[in-house]
């Protein structure tokens, strides 16, 4: 499905989403999976199935149907920041980069949503498989998912990249992000349903990212993972997730 690009959309508001034809990923067979399709939740409400630290979460719907979908309103960060977007492409212009190279560059722009799925304590291997749509942003245009989330805030990530079609494996600590993996030549396209899939194998140190299927990243870490789950964006990146959907079990 083909989504219509942002149009300032409001919480329960429909994002006029045109949707081309993704069958939407099949519930795990083993014993353990915990999906979150967000049906249980109210429109226009902030989300139960998530616990929102940082960013402005609601749940919205995507102006095709009724169905709740999680969503990540960056259109607030530039608000709230005070961010102009024509001083940030002057500053952009001066150093010699696009707003997007600013954005990872500059201390003041790395500002990112995350959402923790409080469905699941402990996560240390098996597969999670977040369904979502990048429909607007600015400054940035990335969405993925979190994963060994520290009660201090440091967390890993596995993410996409819009702008840069890209998907990146970041370690995430106090707020700065350090590149692990970095795949370029990714079909990350904006207004389109994704269905991202992170796999952690049984010891926790070989992590692999899956993009609608196709496997572009596999890297050994250190330090087994352990911790909680979720969602996450960039700045101003406007975002829904259909899905969320953790197998401990998964391969």
């Amino acid at each position: 499905m083909v989504l219509r690009r942002y149009e300032r959309v409001l919480v329960g508001v429909g994002l006029g989403l045109m949707l081309t034809a993704l069958p939407l990923a099949a519930a795990a067979q083993s014993a353990g999976p915990v999906n979150e399709d967000f049906t249980e939740e109210q429109v226009g409400a902030v989300p139960t199935s998530f616990n929102a630290p940082i960013g402005w979460w609601s749940i919205g719907t995507d102006g095709v149907d009724t169905k709740p979908v999680l969503f990540e309103d960056g259109t607030r960060y530039s608000a709230t920041t005070g961010q102009n977007d024509l001083a940030t492409q002057a500053q952009a212009q001066a150093q010699g980069l696009s707003v997007h190279q600013l954005a990872d560059t500059a201390p003041g722009l790395a500002y990112y949503p995350i959402a923790i799925f409080n469905k699941v304590p402990n996560f240390t291997q098996g597969t999670i498989v977040t369904r979502f749509a990048i429909v607007g942003g600015d400054l940035d245009t990335e969405a993925g998912i979190i994963f060994s989330y520290q009660p201090n805030g440091d967390y890993l990530a596995l993410r996409m990249d819009a702008d840069s079609s890209s998907l990146k494996l970041e370690s995430l600590t106090q707020g700065q992000a350090t590149a692990l993996s970095v795949v370029d030549n990714v079909p990350a396209a904006l207004a389109r349903w994704h269905d991202l899939q992170l796999t952690v194998a049984p010891g926790g140190t070989h992590l692999s990212g899956a993009l609608d299927g196709q496997k572009f990243l596999d890297v050994d870490i250190d330090t087994p993972i352990s911790g909680q789950v979720g969602t996450m964006t960039k700045t101003d990146s406007v975002v829904v997730f259909n899905s969320f959907n953790v197998d401990p079990n998964g391969q």
